[in-house]
């Protein structure tokens, strides 16, 4: 076998086994097994063995039997377009019906470009077939993951699928640095988290302020005073953040546990006068 002939099959069994690894990813749950799942209490509030707890969502299509199908889309870059999908039970079957309402929806859908940019926070309509439809656009070619968030009988689940956009791929951008402070809109954003440590709880406290003064007007937005994504960089895995109501003017505060050390961006959103603005910002989280 001459060299060429050698390094074609080479690249051929490093392909294969890449493929072979990324389906087993797709439809591996690493929650799985877990002993004495999460309970729900009489007020409705979802409760996760420790060790379920800290392992983040997302990283699966398939969970306790149900399995995320994204329906087949045309989506192109820098189009309207519409992205459809279904919850399939235990059974194989669409769900179509017997969703918790959790922040004021069935399901939460997220959609974010693989380097953590192009982030689109959306909530689809469910047809009485059990399909989930939503408008979507996306600006740039790539890969991006879908994220499904709901719960159901007390139990809430984050199932998540690759959805390629195609198009000339732009370079990845620079891992997020950093960013405790932003801007949006006019208005200033920052955080105070202290420092974060991995396996431990944290607060995360946001300030909204305009013109160094503190925002007085915050409105409800999905039945709490703001609401956060917080991802994994590199793998996007979902945190389950839990908000809290005691705060001060401009305040937004949240309570996470980071599964693990390294970065991980955040994604705040908060409405004044009617309009809800998204702002980025990234924490690092210690060993």
């Amino acid at each position: 076998m001459n060299v060429p002939t050698k390094l074609a099959a080479f690249s051929a069994a490093l392909v294969a086994a890449f493929g072979a690894a990324a389906a087993a990813g797709a439809l591996i749950d690493p929650t799985d097994g877990t002993a004495g799942g999460p309970r729900a209490d009489g007020h409705g509030a979802v409760h996760e063995p420790a060790a379920a707890a800290a392992l983040p969502g997302g990283l699966a299509s398939t969970q306790d039997g149900y399995t995320l199908v994204l329906e087949p889309d045309d989506v192109r870059a820098g189009e309207p377009s519409t992205l459809a999908f279904r919850i399939l039970g235990p059974d194989g079957r669409p769900v179509r019906g017997g969703y918790d309402v959790e922040s004021e929806r069935e399901l939460h859908l997220i959609v974010v470009r693989r380097d953590a940019t192009g982030f689109q926070h959306l909530h689809p309509r469910r047809a009485p077939d059990g399909t989930w439809r939503t408008p979507l656009r996306v600006e740039t070619p790539g890969s991006y993951r879908v994220l499904a968030d709901f719960t159901i009988d007390g139990v809430r689940r984050t199932l998540g699928l690759e959805l390629l956009v195609p198009g000339t791929v732009p370079p990845p951008a620079s891992p997020a640095p950093v960013r405790r402070s932003t801007g949006v809109d006019g208005f200033s954003v920052s955080l105070d988290a202290g420092r974060l440590r991995a396996g431990r709880e944290g607060t995360l406290r946001f300030r909204v302020t305009r013109g160094a003064r503190p925002v007085r007007d915050l409105q409800p937005y999905l039945g709490a005073r703001g609401h956060l994504v917080a991802l994994r960089q590199g793998d996007l895995a979902y945190l389950h953040v839990h908000p809290e109501e005691d705060a001060a003017d401009g305040e937004i505060p949240f309570r996470a546990t980071f599964p693990s050390a390294g970065r991980y961006p955040l994604f705040l959103q908060f409405r004044t006068g009617g309009v809800v603005r998204t702002a980025s910002l990234t924490v690092e989280v210690d060993r």
